[in-house]
């Protein structure tokens, strides 16, 4: 059984917090899905990470437990906000191409107000300190077929 499957069992009806292994982008995706299911709206999903670390199978897996086809789920890389609807509005946020304190422009305060939706934020970093309060997901890059995941609360 793999960290993450084990940390799956929770009992917690909360999103769960800590660090987890996935041995593959598959493993990567099914962790957040479960994530995703226990979503209740209002949630904010804040990834770091660097290029090819995993930060949009996360996303993927996120609307995948909120009812979303994970293919339907791309990289707003150059729309920068993709906007879904499932279970739960589904608010998808890349801010690569965007330098510090850019976002403005974005409407992302008016996303972040919306409790009826989940939101992930890749480049978070990239929010300055916008965001406040959310859940905080550092991904790592371990090998071509392992990551590292931290959840915490910020």
């Amino acid at each position: 059984m793999t960290d993450s499957t084990k940390a799956l069992r929770l009992s917690d009806p909360d999103i769960p917090t800590g660090d987890f292994s996935t041995h593959s982008s598959d493993e990567t995706l099914e962790l957040a899905k479960r994530i995703g299911e226990r979503a209740n709206g209002g949630e904010v999903f804040l990834l770091y990470g660097d290029l090819g670390a995993g930060k949009t199978v996360f996303a993927k897996g996120i609307g995948a437990g909120l009812g979303i086809d994970p293919a339907d789920v791309t990289s707003p890389t150059f729309t920068l906000v993709n906007g879904y609807e499932g279970r739960l509005r589904f608010y998808h946020i890349d801010l690569y191409r965007l330098e510090p304190g850019d976002h403005k422009s974005l409407g992302i305060e008016e996303i972040l107000e919306d409790e009826k939706a989940v939101t992930v934020i890749e480049w978070a970093e990239r929010l300055g300190e916008a965001v406040e309060k959310g859940i905080v997901v550092a991904i790592d890059y371990v090998s071509n077929s392992e990551r590292k995941l931290q959840i915490t609360r910020s």
